[in-house]
């Protein structure tokens, strides 16, 4: 075998490997009502297991707390499509969540720490759609 016949094999089993290695750290993917999700993003390898799939789902949501620029979980989401009706309901299990929806105009609603952020999202049947939701922290307010 030649040189670069060598060096292209090499290349292929080193980009195969490490879509396995980020395959075997993706969470489960879910069903809701026939739609499926995934949802995590904890630590680096899932991190970046959910981004490298992300071409797989059209719809791409993020969660972050502006505070300290955290991310954040435990937010509950809400897909409802033009009439209505909840086409997707999850909680988070990180700060990423995918979805493979039918193409459309959703209202995605996000709750976190008792607070709801809505957007308004146009979903395509191919590329991926991204949103992020930031929470602002409170003020507290103390007497001195």
């Amino acid at each position: 075998m030649k040189i670069a016949g060598k060096i292209i094999v090499g290349t292929l089993s080193i980009c195969f490997a490490g879509a396995l290695s980020a395959a075997g750290n993706l969470p489960p993917l879910l069903t809701f009502e026939g739609v499926d999700y995934l949802t995590g993003g904890v630590g680096l390898d899932e991190s970046a297991a959910i981004k490298a799939a992300e071409k797989d789902f059209n719809l791409s949501l993020l969660f972050a707390q502006s505070k300290r620029g955290e991310f954040v979980s435990d937010v509950r989401v809400s897909v409802a499509d033009k009439a209505g009706r909840a086409v997707l309901e999850a909680e988070s299990d990180g700060p990423m969540l995918l979805a493979r929806l039918p193409a459309g105009a959703y209202k995605v609603s996000a709750e976190y720490g008792g607070k709801v952020l809505v957007r308004t999202v146009k979903v395509d049947a191919k590329g991926v759609t991204r949103v992020g939701f930031v929470w602002q922290p409170t003020a507290k307010a103390t007497m001195e």
